[in-house]
């Protein structure tokens, strides 16, 4: 396979694509350019807590499957507040799994502790907004009295 080839191409010649993740909408779950993602063709349709591949915007993003229509996906990252809608010609793959410090995760299909943790970081979505305020002044505290400290 040559190195011009998209995501989605390679995904329909193989039926799987494996590589570091850039960007933080998946946060807590999955870190930027630092844990190893393994993306499945899908198999049919889409299921809620499911973690899909999609073009959207020039881009490939990785986000949650929160609500299934019809004919339309609601998406939204793990990172994020905005719920995107996105049709099933948008879906590129589906995670099946990812490598974190070494050790190999399942997706919340299969995974147990996974299946829990999409589970509880989905219905906290209405109050998501202030836990990842939260989240970021606690850093950024954190950050200042480090700096102190040296």
């Amino acid at each position: 396979m040559d190195n011009n080839s998209s995501v989605r191409e390679i995904l329909e010649t193989t039926g799987k694509y494996t590589s570091f993740t850039s960007g933080h909408s998946m946060w807590p779950l999955i870190h930027n350019q630092k844990d190893n993602i393994i993306v499945l063709k899908p198999e049919g349709r889409l299921k809620k807590y499911d973690i899909a591949l999609y073009e959207g915007s020039g881009r490939y993003i990785l986000h949650r499957v929160v609500e299934v229509h019809d004919d339309h996906y609601i998406i939204i990252g793990d990172n994020c507040t905005k719920k995107e809608y996105v049709t099933d010609d948008m879906i590129c793959g589906v995670l099946a799994g990812f490598y974190k410090n070494g050790k190999y995760y399942v997706d919340c299909k299969d995974g147990r502790a996974q299946k829990i943790y999409a589970k509880i970081w989905t219905s906290l979505y209405p109050v998501r907004p202030a836990i990842l305020f939260a989240e970021n002044v606690y850093s950024k505290f954190k950050r200042i009295l480090k700096g102190k400290s040296n």
